[in-house]
């Protein structure tokens, strides 16, 4: 009796040992309560549909459940000045994709691609160009021909200004020797909108933007800026197959306030992966039309050091915006 006893104290203490810090008081559990994912984009954009994907199976992981919240608008700028004001206690999280640092390059801002910690990339996806179902091109090389015949003529819709597809229609531009006349909108789903609406000519977006809207044959794709076709999509032409040597994509993963315990960031990361591993996830994913290209949290800084550096250029060879005028 008296060695169970002793058995028992001990397990007792080890167990009260491990559920203190190293100052001696009580570790909080973490997550307390859900998270909070802010996209500054509109609903239906590349971006929300990413991570709304989680929305079902996070919990398993993380054991809370998590909201989305979006704030689109004024190229994502008003969102990412409220996240600044936000707690870094891990349970507010931002999407953090490609126009959340080009537009930083357009104009003077109140955040950098430093303001906020990477946490994960999850996805990465090269640019398309879609038409209405009734446009007369039938692919990039029509579109092209025509955009020199009648240079700033064709409108083509982008997600916002200053944004990742902004950027890369311009560096299409530049690659193609065209000309078009920019429409902005307020994130890739009011986009593909106005596509379907007839109201823009062609429209530069990302899967899985108009991905439902391909399938339903309301859109048609003239074209993909990827290396070569993709897996999930074998039907579309590539920009170099047309005779045009573009190719270039957005990434989208997640960020937490400045100075968010490492901890607590770790645990964030671990929770997402998984989730990217889940069966359930990777049937949404599929169905959605994401291109999952997992990195971790110091490969994920990295690719944002060197993309910042990349739009940083381009806006200053092209003399965009007013920032560095």
């Amino acid at each position: 009796m008296n060695v169970q006893r002793v058995f028992v104290a001990t397990v007792l203490c080890v167990l009260a040992a491990v559920a203190l810090t190293a100052d001696g008081t009580k570790e909080a559990k973490f997550p307390e309560r859900e998270i909070e994912v802010m996209v500054p984009w509109a609903a239906g954009g590349a971006t929300d549909v990413t991570f709304r994907a989680f929305t079902g199976v996070i919990q398993k992981y993380l054991g809370v459940p998590m909201i989305i919240s979006n704030k689109p608008g004024g190229a994502a700028v008003p969102g990412y000045v409220e996240a600044m004001t936000k707690s870094p206690d891990g349970h507010y999280l931002v999407a953090w994709a490609t126009p959340s640092i080009t537009v930083t390059h357009m104009q003077n801002t109140p955040y950098d691609a430093t303001t906020f910690e990477p946490v994960l990339n999850i996805v990465t996806a090269p640019v398309w160009f879609l038409v209405p179902a009734n446009s007369p091109y039938k692919n990039l090389a029509d579109l092209v021909a025509d955009a020199k015949k009648r240079p700033g003529m064709i409108n083509l819709g982008n997600a916002g200004t200053g944004g990742g597809t902004h950027m890369i229609a311009l560096a299409f531009e530049t690659a193609a020797g065209a000309k078009f006349n920019h429409v902005p909108h307020a994130g890739g789903g009011p986009t593909v909108t106005a596509a379907v609406a007839g109201q823009v000519d062609v429209i530069t977006v990302g899967p899985p933007e108009g991905v439902p809207q391909l399938a339903s044959g309301q859109l048609r794709c003239l074209g993909v800026f990827s290396d070569k076709r993709l897996e999930q999509f074998p039907d579309y032409p590539t920009a170099k197959e047309l005779g045009i040597p573009f190719s270039m994509g957005q990434w989208r993963g997640l960020a937490v306030p400045k100075g968010t315990d490492p901890k607590k960031i770790k645990i964030l990361h671990d929770a997402f992966k998984a989730a990217m591993a889940d069966p359930e996830f990777l049937a949404i994913a599929e169905k959605s039309g994401l291109l999952l290209d997992y990195r971790d949290t110091v490969s994920f800084r990295k690719l944002i050091q060197e993309q910042d550096l990349v739009y940083k250029t381009t806006v200053q060879t092209n003399k965009l915006g007013d920032k560095y005028k």
